[in-house]
C-alpha cells in the first residue's frame, strides 16, 4: 500500500501540470504592436482568435495604402491560419459597413491572398451578412 501513495502523488502531479500547461500565450509582433493570443491546448490545431491587427486599418477604410501593413502582418501568421484571420477581421468590420460597402469589404477580403502574394492562393470568405 505504501508503494501506491507515491504513484498516486506522481499521477496527480502529472494531471495538474498538464492542466496548467493546457494554455499558453503566443505573441505575434504586428508593426510596432504586440498582440498576445491565448491558445487552448485542446484546440492547438485551430487558429487563435485575433483581436486587433494591422489589417483593421485596411478593412476600416479600404485604402490601398494601408494594405502593405496588413500584408506584412498576414505573412507573419501561419499559413493554415491566414484565411481565418482574414475572415475574423472581415467579420469584425462587416457590421459597420452599409450598403455597397459590405460588398466592397467582402471583395477586398477575398482578394487579400492574391494582393498580399500569400503562399495560399484563395480564401473562401463568407459573404456579407444582413
Amino acid at each position: 500500500m505504501a508503494k501506491v501513495e507515491p504513484f498516486a502523488f506522481i499521477l496527480i502531479a502529472i494531471v495538474a501540470f498538464s492542466k496548467m500547461s493546457a494554455y499558453r500565450t503566443s505573441t505575434i509582433e504586428d508593426i510596432g504592436h504586440e498582440m498576445q493570443i491565448e491558445i487552448s491546448g485542446a484546440s492547438q490545431n485551430q487558429c487563435p482568435h485575433v483581436q486587433e491587427n494591422s489589417c483593421d486599418q485596411y478593412f476600416r477604410w479600404l485604402i490601398k495604402n494601408d494594405i502593405q501593413n496588413c500584408c506584412v502582418f498576414l505573412n507573419k501568421v501561419s499559413k493554415q491560419c491566414q484565411c481565418s484571420v482574414i475572415q475574423q477581421t472581415h467579420d469584425k468590420h462587416q457590421p459597420k459597413a452599409g450598403g455597397t460597402a459590405k460588398k466592397r469589404l467582402h471583395d477586398a477580403a477575398q482578394s487579400l491572398p492574391k494582393d498580399c502574394k500569400l503562399s495560399l492562393k484563395d480564401c473562401q470568405i463568407a459573404g456579407p451578412k444582413d
